[in-house]
């Protein structure tokens, strides 16, 4: 039993970064958790590009110690640190490259893909357009306002709208009365994204 707690601990020890970056990335996004084989996988793959960082930093800084000056032993404490400040950085990297599009933004200007970073359509319609809103109900309401969350998917969770107004048949605008409405997306029957004036 003690020898396969001392092989497990090195292992666990080797796989835990690529988990903690996969973790960052699911917590700060948009995207669903894909299911526990695929959680796996990109933990694996985090693993593979900390791990290889890992081995690139730990040569850099030898050749500088011998070099120039030494700041320290290039042991196994010092990897699990660089592993561990790595992995965070590359969970926070990730979510922003994902959360601004700008990869894929470059990407398709090669013509090398069509598709954005985001989760799906109906997410990305918000996060590229950030203007009023008008929420058609499923009973015939229609209600204004500025959306300061909304769904991450169309299917469930709920639209927060600031300053909302009820808007009436002939265009006429009703203030609310309240500063922020939650409203269910099983309420919504379609939304419009008003054009910005100005």
């Amino acid at each position: 039993m003690d020898e396969l707690i001392k092989e497990v601990i090195p292992l666990l020890q080797y796989l835990i970064p690529g988990f903690l970056a996969a973790w960052i990335f699911y917590s700060l996004t948009a995207f669903k958790r894909p299911d526990t084989f695929g959680q796996i996988v990109q933990a694996l793959i985090f693993t593979f590009v900390i791990q290889s960082l890992v081995v690139g930093l730990g040569a850099l800084l030898l050749v500088a110690g011998e070099r120039f000056f030494s700041v320290g032993m290039w042991d196994r404490k010092s990897e699990t640190l660089w592993s561990a400040v790595i992995a965070v950085l590359m969970g926070f990297l990730s979510c922003h490259i994902a959360s601004s599009d700008k990869l894929h933004a470059l990407l398709r200007k090669l013509k090398i893909t069509r598709q954005s970073s985001y989760p799906c359509e109906w997410y990305s319609a918000f996060s590229t357009r950030q203007r009023h809103v008008v929420l058609h109900l499923v009973d015939g309401k229609r209600l204004f306002g500025w959306p300061i969350e909304w769904p991450a998917e169309p299917a469930r969770g709920q639209f927060v709208l600031e300053y909302p107004h009820w808007i009436e048949d002939a265009d006429q605008r009703f203030h609310t009365g309240a500063e922020v409405i939650v409203i269910d997306v099983s309420k919504v029957q379609w939304v419009e994204l008003l054009k910005t004036i100005g």
